[in-house]
């Protein structure tokens, strides 16, 4: 996987190309949308790679003057601010994913890209842009998310490819997709020669559904499906055992937020709808509302980001699942409203 992100950030930063597909993640940046756009654009860089050697051979190219289609994953964090999302910088510094290789929002200026040339957008793990990317709904070819449909919000072209469906997680999606798209190709398969994607996707259904915990309740069927096709890629020696372990160290990553201030923790996980802030803290939030000025920082957060409203959600999974929330704002009425 390092050599196919080296050489997409290269040709990206050559400006080297013919095509730029960019697969975007959604706002919060949490392990399901960075892994969903990561993998998802490593197999689009794969299928395209597999299906050119039709009609195109490495010895009948000027490699001086040939241009080619690339594939890139975009993380919608800053930079530095990818050590708040504790289990996202844990789980690829576990499989040697280094900082340097991966795209982050304030690494590129989107706007400039449209301007320049042809662009395509696929969209992961949201299929409602926020206000900042609203110009590029008409750049969207494809969309793969395990949210509700929001067709208020849905302004794309007719022909936008969708897979929408409530499960687990949005890697159990791209994983049907990538399983799907690989047999209709019939060149090889993509987790034979990317075997980490397996890992990765396999990892994050476990998270998201808490291994099938009955008291979380977010797994499906197909979650359950999609991680033993998985396991018969991985061959653990052990399945439930190796299904226990990787949550645990994953959850473990993920509430590590014990150096992280009050600001920080807003940014950790947050989304936005309308002009609601919606913060989730891998620890309740009467523990959030007890770190120094976590009230003040809850302010700045909602005038930084143009919200009238804070809705924070706590969830404990450290022993027996707790959760808890809270509503913040200087507007009655949007307490109220938000309440009922």
């Amino acid at each position: 996987m390092e050599d196919y992100l080296n050489y997409t950030l290269n040709v990206l930063k050559s400006r080297n190309y013919v095509n730029l597909t960019i697969v975007l993640g959604n706002e919060s940046c949490d392990l399901d949308s960075a892994v969903s756009s990561l993998v998802y654009a490593t197999f689009l860089h794969w299928q395209h790679q597999k299906m050119k050697c039709k009609v195109c051979t490495r010895n009948k190219r000027n490699e001086s003057t040939y241009k080619d289609d690339i594939f890139v994953s975009l993380l919608d964090v800053d930079r530095q601010d990818l050590p708040l999302k504790t289990e996202v910088a844990f789980c690829f510094k576990g499989h040697g994913l280094r900082e340097n290789f991966l795209l982050f929002r304030d690494d590129i200026d989107l706007k400039k890209l449209v301007e320049e040339g042809k662009i395509n957008i696929v969209l992961v793990d949201h299929h409602v842009l926020s206000k900042k990317y609203e110009f590029l709904s008409p750049y969207v070819t494809e969309i793969i998310d395990h949210r509700p449909i929001d067709k208020n919000n849905w302004s794309y072209k007719d022909d936008v490819r969708s897979t929408i469906e409530i499960v687990g997680s949005c890697c159990t999606l791209v994983t049907q997709r990538i399983q799907d798209l690989s047999a209709l190709m019939n060149r090889g398969d993509f987790f034979d020669d990317y075997e980490m994607c397996a890992d990765l996707l396999h990892s994050v259904i476990l998270l998201d559904t808490v291994n099938f915990s009955k008291e979380v309740n977010k797994a499906t069927p197909h979650d359950k499906d999609k991680v033993e096709f998985l396991e018969n890629i991985l061959k653990p020696s052990d399945c439930m055992e190796e299904r226990k372990l990787k949550v645990q160290r994953l959850v473990e990553a993920r509430s590590d937020v014990a150096l992280l201030d009050a600001a920080q923790l807003l940014r950790k996980d947050v989304k936005i709808l309308g002009d609601v802030l919606i913060p989730s803290f891998p620890i309740l939030v009467e523990v959030y509302l007890r770190k120094p000025e976590a009230l003040k920082a809850v302010s700045e957060a909602l005038s930084q980001r143009n919200c009238t409203v804070a809705l924070l959600l706590g969830m404990d999974l450290t022993g027996a699942l707790r959760r808890d929330g809270a509503i913040i704002s200087d507007d009655a009425e949007k307490v109220e409203l938000v309440s009922s």
